[in-house]
């Protein structure tokens, strides 16, 4: 038996990432072989760049592996929340409190969401405070909710 191509082994790369949650290389490296591809973790972190293949975040902060073409599972929208179109880019949900919003974020994503909130100097944004997955944000009197959002779809849409 011929040992396999790398197209072959890249493909069962994709075919594995696409169908399983994998948290590991190690997790990948063992389902790979199960299909009789031997191959060492250098070799898997390769094909890895050569596929773009990157550790993401889900909604709820696990990581896994994933093709760049395969979309995030998208959280259920809250009763009184929106569930934004871009929570690939680190907004989860956006929930509004009188002249507060609470941006919900993957773990680890608050801090960079409220920086570039803060870079960007929104109008009727005052300040932002942020924790591991959360992001406080005190509006301005009378600011737009609606304005408020478009601006930070606008900001975190980009690709």
């Amino acid at each position: 038996m011929s040992k396999p191509t790398k197209e072959e082994r890249q493909d069962a790369i994709a075919h594995i990432l696409s169908k399983n949650a994998i948290e590991s290389q190690d997790e990948l490296l063992t389902q790979l072989s199960d299909k009789g591809f031997e191959l060492t973790q250098a070799t898997l972190s390769r094909d890895f760049r050569e596929m773009k293949v990157a550790k993401t975040p889900d909604a709820a902060g696990n990581y896994f592996y994933r093709l760049p073409s395969v979309q995030l599972p998208q959280p259920k929208a809250e009763k009184y929340g929106m569930t934004s179109t871009f929570s690939r880019h680190g907004i989860i949900n956006i929930e509004f409190s009188g002249q507060l919003a609470v941006i919900k974020t993957p773990g680890g994503y608050a801090r960079g969401v409220a920086q570039d909130i803060d870079i960007n100097n929104i109008p009727g944004i005052m300040a932002t405070v942020a924790g591991n997955d959360t992001v406080l944000i005190v509006l301005r009197e009378n600011s737009s909710k609606t304005d408020i959002i478009n601006a930070l779809k606008l900001l975190f849409s980009r690709e």
